[in-house]
């Protein structure tokens, strides 16, 4: 990545920890970043699992593969920080 989340710089291994520290350090209320980052991965999963998006191509299947992962990811350890 170009930029770093909380204290990642891949993408791969960034954390809910890591958008926390990122909401500290922005001045962004905690509670709106727990609520946001899932809503926002899962309206990209939305996007990605209909026909609005179609992929045709291997390497943006790869992609969208990876984007769909890490959206999972995130959105299971906002569910664990909740509970």
């Amino acid at each position: 990545m170009a930029m770093k989340i909380g204290d990642e710089y891949s993408s791969n291994r960034v954390t809910a920890r890591d958008f926390e520290k990122l909401a500290e350090e922005t001045g962004l209320a905690k509670p709106l970043v727990r609520r946001r980052v899932p809503e926002l991965a899962e309206r990209i999963l939305s996007v990605i699992d209909t026909a609005k998006l179609e992929i045709v191509h291997p390497v943006a299947e790869a992609a969208a593969t990876l984007v769909r992962k890490r959206c999972e990811r995130v959105q299971g350890q906002f569910r664990k920080l909740s509970s």
